[in-house]
């Protein structure tokens, strides 16, 4: 009985082992609905358009301070003095002293034509903007016709230099477009005491090294202390002067002048 039974599991064992391994006893299926859970199959992924003029872009927070790329301003605009793009004021003449200025292709100064819907003026373009000094620390005079006085200018409106004569605003130009000068209406150094008399159309010589202009009277009037409007830049060679008015601290003279020829 004993060899019987280990008679039939030794064949049973054989069985087993000599068997083929069937294939469809395996499900190896693939597609959408196999596992949901983990949504769309990579293999069926819409492909991702690609923008060759975003390749290779840096999306890290330094990024910002990175130089733009070349070409990125180009454009069309002219880069020649020439072309209307670069005349932002109307009319007027470029100066070609010193390194502020601009030199045409003659090697004399450049004339810019009129922008489109302007008149042309004779006023000059504000180009020489900085003091240039005198040996004695000054940067220039003012004449003025009704007191037939000269009255030295010196840079900044410093208490020192209202002491020795006008202050010149530093914030403004020294030379083209407005002019703004200060200076004492009384006291032991009254240089500007004159401006209170000032009348429309009265004149004044200023005297640089830059050369020599003459200014007439426009504009007379008494302006806030902190009133810093009168200082602003001018596309007009404009004098400006300021001083302060006796027993009044909150108020200014103020006189405008516009160059004459």
């Amino acid at each position: 009985m004993k060899k019987t039974i280990a008679f039939i599991l030794s064949c049973a064992l054989c069985a087993a082992l000599t068997a083929p391994a069937l294939a469809h006893n395996y499900d190896f299926s693939t597609g959408e609905g196999t596992l949901p859970g983990f949504g769309k199959s990579t293999s069926n992924d819409d492909p991702v358009p690609t923008d060759p003029m975003s390749e290779n872009t840096r999306r890290n927070k330094d990024a910002a301070f990175l130089p733009p790329p070349y070409g990125v301003f180009s454009g069309d605009i002219p880069t020649d003095p020439s072309s209307l793009y670069h005349d932002n004021l109307p009319g007027g003449t470029y100066s070609s002293y010193g390194t502020a200025g601009i030199v045409g292709s003659n090697g004399g100064a450049y004339t810019p034509p009129p922008a489109s819907g302007f008149e042309a003026s004779t006023s000059v373009v504000a180009v020489n903007t900085e003091p240039r000094y005198y040996a004695d620390g000054s940067i220039g005079t003012i004449y003025v016709a009704r007191t037939n006085k000269t009255i030295t200018v010196f840079e900044g409106e410093s208490l020192d230099n209202l002491k020795k004569g006008a202050g010149h605003f530093s914030g403004t130009s020294a030379w083209d477009g407005n002019v703004a000068l200060c200076g004492h209406n009384r006291g032991s150094s009254p240089y500007f005491s004159f401006v209170k008399d000032l009348q429309i159309g009265d004149k004044i010589t200023y005297t640089t090294l830059y050369g020599t202009r003459t200014y007439e009277v426009f504009n007379k009037e008494q302006i806030g202390e902190y009133d810093h409007s009168k200082l602003g830049w001018s596309a007009e060679n404009i004098l400006t002067l300021i001083t302060c008015i006796e027993n009044t601290p909150e108020l200014r003279w103020t006189a405008q002048l516009r160059e004459v020829r």
